[in-house]
C-alpha cells in the first residue's frame, strides 16, 4: 500500500495541475453602466471630424502679426513716467 501511495500522490497532483492551469484565464472588466460601446465611440469620433470640418466661432485662429506703430515717437504719459521713476528710486 505504501509503495502505491507516491504514484496517487502524483497522479492527483497532475490532474490538478492540469484542470487549474487553463482555468484562469484574465478577461476585460465588464462595461459597467454608463460605458460606451464600440459604434458608440465610432459616432463620437465622426461627429468631432464633422465639427473639426466645419470651422466655426471657436476654432482656433493662427495669431495675427503685430499692427505696426502709428508713430514712433509716443512716449508714456507723465504720471507713468512719473510712477517709473519713483520704482526705480526705490530700487
Amino acid at each position: 500500500m505504501l509503495a502505491v501511495l507516491p504514484g496517487i500522490t502524483g497522479v492527483v497532483a497532475l490532474y490538478l495541475i492540469i484542470t487549474c492551469w487553463k482555468s484562469y484565464q484574465p478577461q476585460h472588466a465588464g462595461g459597467g453602466e454608463g460605458a460606451l460601446t464600440v459604434w458608440q465611440l465610432i459616432a463620437h469620433v465622426e461627429a468631432e471630424r464633422r465639427q473639426r470640418d466645419q470651422g466655426g466661432r471657436h476654432r482656433l485662429r493662427e495669431p495675427q502679426p503685430p499692427q505696426p506703430s502709428t508713430s514712433d515717437d509716443e512716449t508714456p504719459s507723465l504720471e507713468v513716467q512719473r510712477r517709473i521713476l519713483e520704482a526705480l528710486q526705490r530700487l
